[in-house]
């Protein structure tokens, strides 16, 4: 079958060169849900059996791979292993007309990243394809290299917010003699931001140094700045560079600089100045080569204020100030950071095939994110840790990223109620027998009582006898779950 193509596909949202394989014996259906990929843009090519899909597959590689359980020279689970066998790394979503759990637990164990049973709204599925097209690209694209470094990471985005951060940092690499001040809440990347000023900036072939001002004790930062000689104290038996010239001719990152004691202040504007400086203890003038950039979370106009931070150092720290935006104001940057951050852990960790449910990437995408990128990091290998097979679903993220859970002060997460099912019984008649209503009534209770363990018992099918999460699933205590399983015992 020759492969269908369109060039619709930046007019309707489908990533250029996505590439999608339906293995469907129906002609009808085949022929309805290739309308639909043809009006999306996505290139496409039909197998009408196992047989067919393995030949097309020794040939191309594909992005999604739509793989009914039925066909007429093989069925059920081997489909789906002797698929993911030949194309490990694409996304494979099964369509069948068996609502069967047992089945869904056994294609999802093999690699398979959704289930889906007919009918199927064509809508919901190009939106499944969407995503995972998404992951399989940036996983794909993703080459490691021997250069490569953490900066890369947050390369990722295209949102105004962040492309206007982008620009400040390429006009601040542009000029490398200027002092610059990077600001923003933690974990929005400060500290990444350095990296791009100087890698980008003629000074690229000099040491980049960077030094956490809250991570050392007063008395030791002029030592670390500005260097010592042999003598100059109590066990200062060698001299020492200090970090300006440490980073001679390159750049100096001083992190936290609202951190800093005001007596080293004033020493730190003379160098901004172009005034020479002495290591403690010596006598020689050393006139350093340095782009400073420092970064604060604080606000240093406000420590101004209140005399913690000098007036003068302040000004010439911000001759150009770069303000970094918060992840919650950075739109679809969370789920395209997400896919970057899963590809890129996914191959360090030997997780190549891994992949987001969409359920997934919604409640991520839905988060607020006040840790910035870095708690959106640490939550993608969080997932990649937990999650045992090859879909991080909405049970790997952490209980925070739900929305259905009240997380207190106090860090204490409370499960709201489970809702109960409420029969709704019509008023007593005046000439009915109450003995009659009351049996009515009970006959009704027992009903509800005997769905909702039904339902229980079903649900921990699915989740293949895990309590935990079933429990999550059913948005319930593993108590709660344990007491209602033994109430079912007696029915």
């Amino acid at each position: 079958m020759r492969e269908h193509s369109s060039q619709a596909a930046l007019s309707t949202g489908a990533l250029p060169n996505s590439r999608i394989l339906l293995v469907e014996d129906n002609e009808d259906f085949a022929y309805g849900l290739s309308l639909s990929l043809r009006r999306q843009g996505y290139s496409y090519r039909i197998a009408a059996s196992l047989s067919e899909a393995q030949e097309i597959l020794s040939e191309s590689l594909f992005d999604v791979i739509l793989l009914d359980l039925t066909l007429p020279d093989a069925s059920g689970t081997t489909v789906v292993s002797t698929v993911r066998q030949m194309q490990p790394e694409a996304a494979l979503l099964v369509l069948t007309g068996r609502n069967d759990a047992e089945l869904a637990v056994q294609t999802l164990r093999l690699g398979a990243q959704d289930y889906l049973t007919k009918p199927i709204s064509h809508k919901e599925l190009l939106k499944s394809i969407g995503t995972y097209c998404k992951q399989i690209q940036s996983r794909r694209s993703l080459q490691p290299s021997s250069n490569d470094n953490h900066s890369s990471n947050y390369m990722v985005g295209k949102s105004p917010a962040w492309q206007h951060t982008l620009s400040m940092l390429r006009a601040a690499a542009a000029a490398p003699k200027t002092t610059v001040l990077l600001t923003g809440e933690p974990g929005v990347g400060k500290e990444v931001g350095a990296q791009l000023i100087h890698q980008h900036s003629d000074r690229t072939d000099k040491p980049l140094v960077s030094v956490n001002m809250a991570c050392l004790p007063d008395s030791l930062l002029e030592a670390e700045l500005f260097g010592y000689e042999a003598g100059a104290f109590t066990g200062a038996q060698s001299t020492k560079r200090g970090l300006f010239e440490q980073a001679q001719g390159g750049t100096l990152f001083l992190d936290e600089i609202g951190e800093m004691p005001l007596e080293l202040q004033a020493k730190l504007l003379r160098v901004l100045e172009g005034k020479p400086f002495r290591r403690l203890g010596g006598e020689t003038l050393i006139t350093p080569d340095v782009r400073l950039v420092s970064a604060t979370n604080r606000n240093l106009a406000e420590l101004v204020e209140q005399g913690l931070f000098r007036s003068d150092l302040y000004h010439r720290l911000k001759v150009l100030e770069i303000s970094v935006p918060p992840l919650r104001e950075r739109g679809d940057d969370v789920e395209r950071l997400a896919l970057h951050f899963l590809a890129r852990l996914g191959n360090e960790m030997g997780r190549k095939q891994i992949q987001f449910s969409s359920e997934a990437l919604r409640l991520l995408q839905s988060y607020s994110w006040p840790g910035n990128v870095r708690e959106l990091r640490n939550v993608v290998e969080r997932a990649l840790v937990l999650c045992p097979d090859t879909t991080i679903s909405p049970y790997h993220l952490p209980q925070e990223l739900h929305p259905s859970r009240e997380t207190h002060k106090d860090n204490v997460v409370v499960l709201p109620k489970v809702p109960v099912l409420e029969v709704v019984r019509p008023p007593a008649q005046e000439d009915e027998d109450p003995s009659e209503i009351n049996n009515l009534e009970e006959s009704q209770d027992l009903r509800l009582k005997v769905a909702i363990a039904n339902h229980i018992k079903h649900v921990l099918d699915l989740c293949d006898g895990n309590v935990s999460q079933a429990a999550a699933c059913l948005d319930i205590t593993r108590q709660t779950l344990r007491r209602r399983l033994k109430e079912a015992e007696s029915f």
